[in-house]
């Protein structure tokens, strides 16, 4: 197993949020956050953030600086 820390991308009515919490599954996130609209992963930071780039190619809403650095902090989770 890799120990490369894993990313979920969690959309919100709100928001939209990148967590490296480790859930069980959709609805164990969904249970969290009230204004749940869908997630996905958990990818690896590289596939996250080719998803992003290809989904929003014009402005993307997490920078590649932004989540190298929330890959290196101790937080669980950044919004957009």
């Amino acid at each position: 197993m890799s120990s490369e820390t894993t990313l979920h991308i969690i959309y919100l009515e709100s928001r939209m949020l990148l967590s490296k919490k480790r859930y069980s599954g959709w609805r164990e996130v969904q249970n969290e956050f009230a204004d749940y609209k869908a997630s996905l992963g958990p990818w690896p930071a590289t596939e996250v953030l080719d998803f992003l780039h290809t989904e929003y190619p014009k402005s993307c809403p997490f920078s590649d600086e932004q989540v190298r650095r929330f890959l290196d902090s101790d937080d669980e989770t950044i919004a957009a």
